[in-house]
């Protein structure tokens, strides 16, 4: 997560590394995680799930940004709450509801981001551990995309997070994919932040056939064009893919859809953006306003070739043009529903960020918007379990 520009001036955080860099002993005090393109260790868990013997032609995939097992916990960098850390207990507790999620839609195939394994924010939980204890999914690859040993910043101490994607097929490759940096923060500030990475996987689906899976989850604060640059090479990584073997593309794209490019009265992409509200959403508090959790304006227009090319979980024609025709496919809220905003209003999801892709020519069958309890079969409360809600649906294979 970014450190408010206002908060801790750059002389106060070289004091602070100074005090406890001498704590640490010689290891460095954050990885910048400097690879391009490495292996990553495999998860292999219980018997609980048994492997499948019959190569399937569909598979229920899921992507999900499950925000580090806080559930609705308001912590103090989306300026409503003033939480740093959580206990044992929260986490375990958020991530039971979670499981039971995940449990009751029952993917083949489950992308996240934000799951940490070793953060003091999240009591040290190893989250990766928990889904694989407590879902039918057996196989998981994670892709750490932050990690460091002390981040000084509101005692936010340990993070170690990243992207997981879990299976219930064997998993026999892993890796991550290293994204390029923001470019407007200062070098001590951009030691201790996360450095994004793209987690990607190969499946055995016996009878010789593989499939690829890729967790995305790009920048969401900066003002340096990081994020448009983070789409364009997911865009063409994908792109390459396409030519060797079927694969599913999916997670936090921190993106808006472009919603008109595809209609008859689209126009131009800046006449198809004016359709969609940009900025100033309900639950962006005023005080973030001049701080590194500023949400700045959205570029739709980045997300169109991704519509062109492949093939989307919810068409641009199903999403629609106005809120009302959205509203049911909007995939994140930073209030939850037990929390009110400037206005007084209820926090309930008020855009859409979370994708799922496929190859062109493909087809998707019972896709949706995980929002509320009801759909796909599933009772858990999604807008209860994390800020942003779960993207699912069933991916016919080739």
């Amino acid at each position: 997560m970014p450190i408010p520009r206002a908060a801790h001036p750059a002389p106060s955080w070289f004091l602070l590394l100074a005090l406890t860099l001498p704590a640490l002993g010689c290891e460095w005090v954050a990885n910048d995680l400097t690879f391009e393109r490495e292996a990553i260790p495999i998860y292999r868990e219980h018997e609980r799930s048994q492997v499948p013997t019959v190569s399937p032609t569909r598979l229920k995939v899921m992507a999900w940004n499950v925000k580090y097992g806080a559930c609705r916990v308001d912590f103090w960098f989306d300026f409503w709450g003033d939480r740093t850390q959580l206990s044992s207990t929260e986490v375990s507790d958020c991530l039971t509801g979670v499981a039971k999620l995940i449990e009751e839609y029952n993917p083949d195939i489950l992308m996240t981001s934000e799951i940490e394994v070793n953060s003091r924010r999240s009591a040290y939980v190893d989250m990766v551990r928990f889904i694989l204890e407590h879902t039918p999914l057996r196989f998981a690859a994670y892709g750490q995309t932050w990690d460091s040993r002390y981040v000084a910043n509101e005692g936010l101490g340990r993070i170690d997070l990243g992207n997981a994607i879990f299976s219930r097929y064997p998993i026999v490759k892993a890796e991550r994919i290293r994204q390029v940096d923001r470019t407007d923060q200062s070098v001590i500030i951009k030691t201790f932040y996360i450095h994004r990475a793209i987690t990607r996987v190969e499946l055995d689906l016996g009878s010789d056939r593989r499939v690829a899976a890729y967790a995305v989850h790009t920048e969401a604060y900066d003002f340096d064009g990081t994020k448009q640059k983070q789409i364009d090479q997911i865009y063409k990584l994908a792109t390459e893919e396409a030519k060797v073997m079927p694969f599913v593309l999916g997670g936090d794209f921190n993106e808006l859809p472009p919603v008109c490019d595809e209609r008859a009265d689209a126009g131009t992409p800046e006449s198809c953006e004016g359709k969609l509200q940009l900025k100033d959403f309900p639950d962006e508090r005023a005080s973030s306003k001049g701080t590194s959790y500023e949400q700045p304006p959205y570029t739709p227009s980045v997300m169109k070739k991704f519509y062109d090319d492949f093939s989307p979980s919810i068409t641009l024609a199903r999403y629609g043009v106005g809120t009302a025709a959205q509203r049911p496919y909007f995939s994140h809220s930073v209030l939850g529903p037990d929390s009110v905003n400037d206005q007084g209003q209820p926090g309930y999801w008020n855009r859409t960020l979370d994708y799922l892709f496929i190859r062109k020519n493909e087809g998707w069958e019972n896709t949706d918007v995980i929002q509320v309890p009801g759909r796909l079969g599933v009772t858990a409360d999604a807008l209860r379990l994390s800020d942003h809600a779960p993207t699912a649906g069933t991916w016919v294979l080739p």
